[in-house]
């Protein structure tokens, strides 16, 4: 997601990715944020991602990034 208008115009405010939480099946994707995810090239990139426990809520990290899927 990004900020289009205001002061950080084009700033990066989230990163999704497909598939809720387990426990809260409400949405339809996860989150990440920015500062939890590596610098890369372009406007998008596949990465490992892994769920990091934590309190008072666990929370999703980008780990290296990887290849697209062969489509």
């Amino acid at each position: 997601m990004r900020q289009y208008g205001g002061e950080d115009h084009g700033k990066t405010l989230m990163f999704t990715f497909p598939g809720g939480t387990r426990r809260a099946h409400r949405s339809v994707c996860s989150f990440i944020s920015p500062e939890r995810v590596p610098p890369f090239e372009g406007e998008d990139a596949w990465f490992e991602v892994e769920e990091v426990s934590g309190k008072p809520w666990s929370f999703w990290r980008a780990v290296r990034q990887v290849a697209p899927p062969d489509a």
